[in-house]
């Protein structure tokens, strides 16, 4: 299949696609029109029946239909607009506004601000809690359980230590998971972050920053990173972790690595190129029987003592003006 015949088939789907969407936003849209009109149907009845009720017995119908609105009251901070109290007489955004942030909405009357405001300023809607204080409470909570489900034979608590929430699959008492974590945190320059983002590439940032609070902490991690450091040096097996970190760099493919990939291509790039240049040295031949086949053609050592050695003439300095005035004589 050639590429255009994909691209029109990708375009043909993609037509599809929107197609399908519209379609499915038509079908909503007419769901929430019968609904609207069952609704108006429905009050139209209630205010039909309530006339001939009110017919029926004389009775005047202004008030009945005026207690039928006053189930619906709006919210005193946005008049007009047909929001429902939430509580207090506020609307349920301007409660959560209050609640959360202790301030008034945006979008509230002019004429209801002052209103408003001293409804925050008594105090009567409580605030939320923070998520410092709900993870204190809920760490609490699970502590005092625990010593309270836990006795030793004379019947005192036993003291727990509580064990952190981490996510699934993560477990700092299992050996070779803190193991294989403070070897990826020592390589990782003692960076917790990086060091659990690499033992742990599929944790959404929100749970490797938890992991990795967690790891600064914990006695597992910090003995198996000790353990880990300890046995660093410059054997051939460091060697080769050596290389397996440079080799990991210059191959990574992550945008953010360009730096960490430049240096070790530079690294590499010296250890095979520049070196293996450096290391072209000629080898020495070595002839089997040499001295026998000398000795036979009657090259003993004493007469090989006996031959001058060889003197090497130096070259003259020559330059081409010496030979122009060659060519000049002749």
């Amino acid at each position: 299949m050639s590429m255009k015949d994909k691209y029109l088939e990708a375009m043909q789907r993609a037509d599809a696609k929107d197609a399908a969407r519209a379609a499915k936003k038509d079908r909503k849209a007419q769901q929430d029109a019968l609904r609207a009109q069952a609704n108006i149907q429905s009050h139209v009845q209630l205010l039909q029946a309530m006339d001939q009720t009110s017919a029926a017995s004389s009775a005047p119908v202004e008030p009945q239909r005026s207690a039928v609105k006053a189930a619906q009251v709006e919210c005193l901070c946005h008049k007009g607009l047909g929001r429902k109290r939430e509580a207090h007489g506020l609307c349920r955004q301007n409660y959560d506004a209050t609640r959360y942030t202790n301030r008034m909405a945006a979008d509230t009357d002019e004429d209801a601000t002052e209103a408003v405001q001293r409804i925050i300023d008594s105090g009567v809607i409580p605030r939320a809690k923070t998520k410092m204080q709900l993870a204190a409470e809920r760490a609490e909570r699970g502590t005092a359980t625990a010593l309270k489900e836990v006795a030793n034979a004379n019947n005192k608590p036993v003291v727990l230590t509580p064990k952190p929430d981490l996510p699934d699959g993560v477990n700092f008492f299992d050996p070779n998971q803190a193991r294989y974590l403070g070897k990826c945190i020592l390589m990782r320059g003692m960076n917790f972050a990086a060091g659990v983002s690499d033992a742990y590439p599929k944790l959404s940032p929100y749970d490797a920053g938890v992991v990795a609070n967690a790891a600064e902490r914990d006695p597992n991690v910090r003995a198996a990173i000790e353990q880990e450091a300890s046995q660093r040096g410059l054997g051939d097996s460091d060697k080769q972790i050596f290389v397996g970190l440079l080799w990991k760099h210059a191959t990574s493919l992550r945008p953010q690595d360009y730096q960490d990939r430049g240096t070790a291509m530079r690294i590499l790039s010296k250890v095979f190129i520049e070196q293996q240049a450096q290391q072209q040295q000629p080898v020495s031949l070595h002839i089997e029987g040499i001295s026998e086949g000398l000795a036979r053609m009657g090259l003993t050592p004493d007469v090989l003592a006996t031959v001058p050695a060889m003197v090497s003439a130096e070259m003259p300095d020559l330059k081409d003006e010496d030979f122009e005035k060659e060519d000049s004589n002749d």
